[in-house]
């Protein structure tokens, strides 16, 4: 009884330890907040002019598109790029998945409009937005060997 109990509670502790990233950074369907994905770009909108901070707007195809789960690998399951975004960056994702469920109704017409007039040829697509949202301050895409570092390097010469 004492070894499963014990066997439980590493399990439980690597368990914590590997989501924690992922609560860290849930996605908002409602909103905005620092540090947070949101799919809610109104309110992000909204969050960096009152907060004077530029929009990181991801394009991605989050449960297909090969690039998007390496970038999420690499960059954004690290707690490293939220303690970046929180004070620098509002964060919003558009997604264009295959299950369709994974995106409010309401935002699935307008995630289509923002790739036409963003004219967005791949994803994933990072466009870099001053507070605006309308004034493209620059794209980023990704790479087999991006980092945390990297990216947030490459984040910081387009908002400087």
């Amino acid at each position: 009884m004492m070894k499963l109990l014990g066997n439980s509670i590493v399990i439980a502790f690597f368990m914590n330890i590997l989501l924690l990233p992922a609560l860290a950074n849930s996605l908002l369907t409602e909103g905005a907040k620092p540090g947070h994905w949101t799919q809610d770009y109104d309110a992000a909108i909204k969050l960096a002019q009152e907060k004077n901070l530029p929009i990181m707007v991801m394009y991605t195809g989050s449960d297909w598109c090969g690039w998007c789960k390496l970038m999420d690998k690499q960059v954004f399951s690290k707690p490293e790029f939220y303690q970046f975004a929180e004070k620098n960056i509002i964060l919003v994702s558009l997604d264009y998945p295959r299950d369709k469920s994974l995106v409010p109704e309401k935002y699935q017409e307008r995630n289509q409009r923002l790739l036409r007039e963003r004219n967005i040829m791949g994803l994933p697509t990072y466009v870099i937005l001053q507070a605006d949202g309308r004034t493209e301050l620059g794209r980023l895409g990704a790479g087999r060997d991006k980092t945390v570092e990297s990216f947030v390097q490459e984040v910081k010469n387009l908002i400087q």
